[in-house]
């Protein structure tokens, strides 16, 4: 039999314990409780070529009728896409606080548990800490020569969208990558922002941030869009103008899963602030049957 990695997606409120496999391209909520809040999360991906754990909850595509192990779906799906170009990968979370928080304490962003310096070439890191121009700002605070490297920004200016109990979406730019949507943050900031590319200019630092805050029992609705990571049956590969790098060459025992976290303060590391959620993307090894 041939060895291949496929990718395995779940997600918990801690690095420890308690995941919940990810359902994929479904539009089933996936329902995380944390210390800061309520966290519901559904994420699309295309060609979502999953590993065995995927098999029997999610779809190779949104729209699609049967499972990846063939099985007809048993619910009604959802109909979630917006007009315009679907992203590579896209990540919907509704996020209800349980107490209110600041908006320049809640980050959003990127971390491993373990180093990767010794396994990643130090261009590549270098290179890949310009890809994510969502990032780029002057909230961003990152270490990925870290023993536990990590890049963190603020949710206010690192997500596609942010809505508050405003559904559905209307995109505003089609054209725009990731698309511009029309937003309602202007509804609680006197003369604030009307869509997302003004959003992500208006929090540009941490002083602006905390203009805003998440109230208590109030929904959010995030929502992060990419092109730059290309996940389309099961390859890890890194976008860039003109050209692809495959991540996943480098994979390896250690070096196989990365973290997209979402937390209460914690700028400082891997470990300080108070988690709300963690959704582990990581390659698993599995046999394939010969053709």
């Amino acid at each position: 039999m041939a060895v291949v990695k496929r990718l395995f997606i779940k997600a918990s409120n801690n690095y420890d314990s308690d995941f919940q496999i990810v359902p994929i391209n479904t539009n089933q909520p996936l329902e995380i409780k944390s210390d800061i809040g309520v966290f519901k999360l559904l994420i699309n991906l295309k060609k979502f070529d999953g590993s065995q754990p995927h098999l029997s909850n999610s779809l190779y595509n949104q729209g699609d009728k049967t499972f990846l192990n063939g099985e007809k779906l048993d619910f009604n799906e959802k109909e979630l896409k917006e007009d315009g170009p679907e992203p590579n990968l896209r990540i919907n979370i509704e996020f209800t606080p349980k107490e209110d928080i600041k908006g320049g304490d809640l980050v959003f962003g990127n971390d491993f548990t373990y180093s990767i310096k010794d396994y990643v070439p130090t261009t590549l890191l270098s290179t890949g800490l310009k890809l994510f121009n969502w990032f780029i700002n002057d909230t961003v605070k990152g270490d990925i020569y870290n023993a536990k490297p990590y890049l963190y920004g603020l949710a206010l200016n690192s997500f596609s969208y942010i809505g508050i109990n405003q559904k559905p979406k209307e995109v505003v730019d089609t054209n725009a990558k990731p698309m511009n949507f029309k937003e309602n943050i202007d509804k609680v900031i006197e003369n604030g922002p009307t869509t997302s590319s003004e959003r992500k200019k208006f929090f540009n630092t941490k002083e602006k941030c905390d203009q805003f805050t998440f109230k208590s029992g109030t929904n959010y609705d995030f929502q992060f869009d990419t092109d730059f990571l290309k996940l389309s049956d099961s390859k890890y590969l890194v976008s860039i103008p003109r050209f692809d790098i495959d991540v996943s060459k480098y994979a390896n025992d250690t070096l196989n899963n990365v973290n997209w976290v979402i937390k209460k303060d914690g700028f400082d590391g891997v470990g300080s602030g108070t988690l709300g959620l963690i959704i582990n993307f990581a390659l698993r090894t599995e046999e394939q049957k010969e053709e």
